[in-house]
């Protein structure tokens, strides 16, 4: 129906899928598995509902989405189909077929696994994790500490996407999937950089705008500090105490400039050897909190020229001399149909001021 994408099954590209579908709609969100839906509009031949779609569109077929951005393809999404809905028409016009599924992180949530793991960082535990599944390439930011056989070692008694999100958590790390328009998989794990160039300038209230609103929530009753102090078993010290945020701000002010002469804090007492897993624990719950001012908006391919992507920073013009600056971007939600490609998304900051 001329949407400008390929659909691919197994990494190849199937122009019957393709020139069916009617609607696409491709959800990234944050520390989420990236999940589709597509809808096709379907022929009854000999009594049978499109029975070549429905053996290429089974659940457990690797379907690709690729768009076509700036005369190239881009992967929106990669990774099998769950879930399989048909509707059938008396006289077959307007029966249909929907398919969804989820990004290849499904595929390393469904064994769980055991395993004992001593002399190891977090990081080491990731890549090995990534490295096993799907001929998928690592790309792991190092962790500090490790886990020591004399202390505790690291016993894996989940599926290898639930331990990845944990290990996350407790580092303040993201997990998350991308793939080349060839199918190639990459596993992310990293913390937020915040230091890079905006990948696109939305703008409102100025010529030229490529978007019409911008809706932002300002909450900042959130912890700039933790406090927390416990006994080293082995030495019967005190470890541990207050930590403050240092991580790069996106503007002028930051959290604890924000919210004033109160100083949120939070008491944190997490299950660790030392105090240096200690203030990491604490140094990567503050690296959410931080994230006061949450904003969303929405775009399209014809004005924009161009895709967003979770975990990337894009540029906010014409929203004043607070709002205006850089924005994270946590979620977008793709919709391809026949009028067009539109993009939903959700962004955070953690300050104001430009």
């Amino acid at each position: 129906m001329g949407l400008d994408i390929v659909i691919c099954i197994d990494d190849k590209g199937n122009q019957a899928l393709t020139d069916a579908v009617s609607n696409i709609e491709v959800q990234e969100k944050m520390d989420q598995n990236s999940s589709f839906k597509l809808h096709f509009m379907v022929d009854i031949c000999k009594e049978d509902i499109a029975r070549d779609m429905d053996a290429t569109t089974a659940p457990g077929k690797i379907l690709s989405v690729l768009a076509k951005v700036k005369d190239d393809l881009v992967c929106l999404v990669k990774g099998p189909i769950t879930q399989v809905e048909s509707n059938l028409e008396h006289g077959g016009a307007g029966s249909w077929i929907q398919v969804q599924g989820e990004d290849m992180g499904y595929q390393m949530n469904r064994t769980t696994k055991f395993a004992n793991l001593s002399a190891v960082k977090d990081s080491d535990i990731v890549r090995k994790l990534i490295a096993g599944n799907d001929n998928m390439t690592p790309d792991v930011e190092e962790t500090n500490g490790s886990h020591e056989e004399e202390n505790h070692s690291f016993v894996q008694t989940e599926t290898d996407l639930q331990t990845i999100r944990r290990l996350g958590q407790q580092n303040g790390f993201h997990f998350w999937i991308t793939c080349t328009n060839k199918g190639e998989a990459t596993g992310h794990f990293r913390t937020r950089d915040l230091n890079g160039k905006a990948k696109q300038v939305l703008t409102v209230n100025l010529a030229d705008n490529n978007i019409d609103a911008l809706r932002i929530t300002v909450d900042s009753k959130r912890p700039s500090q933790t406090i927390g102090k416990q006994i080293d078993l082995r030495t019967k010290e005190e470890m541990g105490g207050e930590v403050k945020l240092t991580d790069t701000v996106l503007a002028k002010t930051g959290l604890p400039g924000a919210a004033g002469s109160n100083v949120q804090t939070m008491q944190l007492a997490p299950v660790v050897d030392s105090a240096g897993a200690l203030k990491a624990r604490s140094d990567a719950a503050l690296k959410e909190t931080q994230w006061f001012i949450t904003a969303t908006c929405k775009t399209n391919l014809h004005r924009l020229c161009d895709v967003v992507r979770v975990h990337t920073i894009v540029e906010i013009q014409g929203a004043g001399t607070k709002h205006s600056g850089k924005y994270y971007v946590t979620g977008v939600k793709h919709t391809i149909d026949a009028v067009g490609y539109t993009m939903d998304i959700e962004l955070a900051r953690n300050g104001w001021g430009i």
